[in-house]
């Protein structure tokens, strides 16, 4: 998986870079269909940090944009609307090798044409 991460206004912190890649090889563990990520982080109007994310997963490529006063904090909200899209790849992928939709029978649809 390839990981990149900038900072606009300063060096990326080890701190910060270390919480990034744990988080996406926790994401990569749990949906195991990330192959490469890209992370930016700016600080716009002196006080609100703004985390960008770019994951591409196979077939599809998702962003999430998140902003906060705290770094740290920004990037957990990130990271939360990055895994609600993977965990929703990951449902429709297995919902379609699912089972066959059910037919209804021909005397219940009477029945419920009837009521």
């Amino acid at each position: 998986m390839n990981i990149n991460i900038t900072n606009r206004n300063d060096k990326v912190s080890p701190a910060l870079r270390e919480k990034i890649e744990a988080w996406l090889e926790e994401s990569q563990r749990r949906y195991n269909n990330i192959t490469s990520a890209q992370v930016t982080i700016e600080k716009s109007n002196g006080k609100v940090e703004v985390v960008e994310a770019t994951v591409h997963a196979t077939g599809k490529d998702l962003f999430a944009k998140a902003s906060e006063e705290n770094l740290f904090a920004a990037l957990d909200s990130m990271a939360q609307k990055i895994d609600k899209q993977l965990a929703k790849i990951r449902d429709i992928q297995t919902n379609k090798k699912g089972a066959a939709v059910p037919v209804l029978d021909e005397a219940e649809e009477i029945l419920d044409e009837e009521e």
